[in-house]
């Protein structure tokens, strides 16, 4: 009972009280001035809150192990009260909140009405029945009332750019993975639908000397976007993955997580608009994406697959579903790296 009793009352009300706090900066405040003791009264009047709710607030994140309280209505921060005052994880905290709670609230309903099937319509989402729009969540987020939400959406993303990539795994071979290149003119590879450019400039930052065109492809606006200290040795091109993709026989076509946020039509859509660009024996579509394994799944797996249920009526893949998938679009697995266990791998992909 103690876990069911965890779930139903503990986990949703810190889920709410943490992203309370977030709107009106109470972590921060907690560990401004290097972190000193604060009374609820205090942070009441830093954050503009009322000091009989932010008490309540407090005492339940310290009970979640978010704060620390050092005496009657005495408060400092710890790491994780340091990490939801910076940017990437408030982000992600906001961003997941702001989409999943609406939404999961529904999917109920949603599974009662169309009798339990496994959604993977794009266009008849639980995240458009949950939000009550015609909009898919690209639409919506897009919108310009929704301007903060798309910030906290990037930061979700580049939350992903953390931590060890990919061509760092130890069992991760570059060489075999890309050969030896030697023509600095021919394309090495592209990023598509890379947002600003992390995983590429973390790419070039670790070899900056292999011969080649890197290249980031992502939406107009994206694009027009980018930072002004963006890498001028990388060239960022404006693009639409559903259409013609327009630089041919590239060595290596890279997609981090994108073909994870559509069903299996959109994915044969945006396969079929790359494939033609590539040159057999000689180009590969890199994929870094989760693969669910047939038994023993990791709890991170799989609530990512919860999630692209209810956001994209889209899917986390077994390598059978990978597989399947990628030989309707004239494709076949070549090698899956394991990249040390990681939740994320690279399926190595080339024409049939």
């Amino acid at each position: 009972m103690d876990v069911i009793g965890r779930m139903n009352w503990f986990e949703p009300t810190r889920w709410m009280v943490t992203r309370v706090g977030l709107d009106i900066d109470l972590f921060g405040a907690l560990v401004a001035d290097n972190n000193s003791p604060k009374s609820s009264k205090q942070l009441a009047q830093k954050t503009g809150c009322d000091p009989v709710l932010i008490s309540r607030f407090l005492k339940h994140l310290n009970a979640a192990g978010f704060v620390k309280e050092t005496g009657p209505n005495e408060y400092i921060g710890n790491d994780i009260t340091a990490a939801l005052a910076t940017r990437i994880p408030s982000g992600t905290t906001k961003n997941c909140y702001d989409c999943m709670n609406l939404v999961h609230g529904r999917l109920p309903e949603f599974f009662r009405k169309t009798n339990y099937k496994s959604p993977t319509n794009h266009d008849a989402s639980p995240f458009k029945y949950g939000f009550n729009t015609d909009l898919t969540y690209w639409e919506w987020i897009s919108l310009p009332e929704n301007e903060q939400s798309l910030e906290d959406f990037k930061a979700h993303m580049e939350s992903k750019t953390l931590g060890k990539k990919w061509f760092q795994s130890a069992d991760m071979n570059v060489e075999e993975l890309l050969g030896k290149p030697s023509d600095p003119s021919a394309t090495l590879m592209i990023d598509i639908g890379g947002s600003f450019g992390h995983d590429i400039i973390d790419f070039h930052k670790a070899f900056p000397d292999l011969p080649g065109k890197l290249v980031l492809q992502e939406l107009p606006a994206t694009i027009k976007n980018l930072p002004s200290d963006f890498p001028k040795d990388i060239e960022a091109q404006a693009y639409d993955f559903f259409t013609p993709q327009p630089i041919k026989h590239a060595k290596a076509y890279f997609l981090h997580m994108i073909l994870h946020d559509w069903p299996d039509d959109k994915v044969r859509q945006i396969l079929g608009s790359l494939t033609p660009a590539m040159k057999k024996g000689h180009s590969k579509i890199l994929l870094n994406e989760i693969v669910i394994p047939d038994q023993g799944a990791d709890w991170f797996a799989t609530s990512v697959d919860m999630i692209m249920l209810a956001c994209h009526a889209a899917k986390e893949r077994t390598e059978s579903d990978w597989r399947a998938v990628l030989k309707d679009a004239g494709l076949q697995i070549t090698k899956i790296w394991d990249c040390e266990g990681n939740v994320e791998k690279i399926i190595e992909v080339e024409l049939a």
